[in-house]
């Protein structure tokens, strides 16, 4: 899978491309042109996208390449606070079966 993507600015989204996805509909917007809609996009794209990252960081042993993907004024924050917490799940669901093996569960 082919992923084009930018960092955030306080005002506007990253920009985002992938050939399994496309362009989302926020990618590269500005702040102000968000709506609900848009912002739920957004949550739901973070949701996976963050856990997927995570857990590909961790397989490749490089956990933190990725863990900034919005700046942390955008939206208020909420969306690098998010994408925080499911990249660091992703992180932790790709360990844990390889820890519980090494401890014989």
């Amino acid at each position: 899978m082919g992923i084009c993507r930018t960092y955030g600015t306080s005002t506007q989204a990253p920009e985002y491309s992938s050939t399994s996805i496309g362009t989302p509909s926020w990618s590269g917007l500005p702040e102000a042109e968000f709506t609900a809609e848009i912002s739920e996009d957004l949550r739901v794209f973070i949701e996976f996208e963050a856990a997927r990252q995570g857990h590909n960081d961790s397989v490749q042993n490089r956990v933190g390449e990725n863990r900034a993907f919005f700046h942390d004024d955008f939206l208020g924050g909420w969306p690098q606070r998010m994408w925080s917490k499911h990249y660091e799940q992703g992180v932790v669901s790709q360990r844990t079966p390889r820890e519980q093996k090494s401890k014989g569960l």
